[in-house]
């Protein structure tokens, strides 16, 4: 009897670990050590070798902040929420998940999409060709140098693509019509900080005149599981960069 209490002991081990608790689809983050961000002008990103099966690209999500407050150095915790009062409840809602290895999730994009965040787009090109494999080891920068006109772009190893906001795959219609990263009067205007027209932009109580633009970012690695569902790695925080004027 004991001998084949054992046995189905031995089974049950077997079973159990045969059952996918090894395979559970899990993507390792982009590592907070591969991100470089000193300034409101530039974030400097090196891409790792992702080894799961389950990598299809990596994804950058984003939210602009309208704010009064002019910042010159590197935006940190401390100074967010005079940025902007949602800039800093937005970061604190994401904060237990970044580098967490128990709040793991299918549910990565619900929770940046139910707070506003939007997925980059890159003028021209699919930002998830761009992303995808091909992207391994190489060093990507976001540039947003504050010369008045100038585009904010992604930069790799050989090409510069101009980054360009989204608009929900059509749920919302953004102005201006064109939507580069630039500090437009459309773009921080509190009437367009609406679900239909810039649904990506988190607006600011206040009638002052000048007005300044920021945009928060992080990347997760995104993958597909074995019944096709998306996978998601927790996010690494990038940074917080400054819109430039458009002239």
């Amino acid at each position: 009897m004991k001998h084949e209490k054992k046995i189905a002991i031995i089974l049950l081990i077997t079973v159990v670990v045969s059952c996918g608790i090894e395979d559970y689809p899990y993507l390792y983050p982009v590592p907070s050590g591969n991100i470089t961000s000193e300034s409101i002008s530039s974030a400097t990103i090196r891409l790792p070798n992702i080894e799961e099966d389950y990598f299809t690209h990596f994804t950058i999500y984003y939210r602009i902040y309208i704010s009064t407050s002019l910042q010159t150095g590197r935006i940190d915790e401390g100074i967010m929420s005079t940025v902007n009062p949602s800039l800093d409840s937005d970061y604190r809602a994401f904060l237990p998940y970044i580098n967490s290895e128990t709040n793991i999730s299918t549910s990565i994009g619900s929770l940046f999409s139910n707070r506003g965040y939007q997925t980059l787009i890159l003028e021209g090109v699919d930002i998830d060709d761009v992303l995808s494999k091909s992207s391994f080891g190489k060093t990507i920068i976001l540039d947003f140098i504050q010369t008045p006109g100038t585009m904010p772009a992604l930069q790799d190893n050989t090409t510069r693509y101009h980054l360009r906001r989204s608009n929900g795959n059509g749920r919302f219609n953004p102005v201006p019509t064109d939507r580069y990263f630039l500090n437009a009067p459309e773009l921080n205007s509190n009437n367009n900080a609406s679900s239909t027209i810039n649904a990506d932009v988190a607006n600011m109580s206040t009638t002052a005149q000048v007005r300044y633009t920021y945009v928060s970012m992080y990347i997760v690695v995104t993958g597909i599981d074995g019944n096709f569902s998306p996978i998601y790695s927790t996010p690494t925080f990038i940074g917080i960069l400054c819109l430039p004027e458009p002239y």
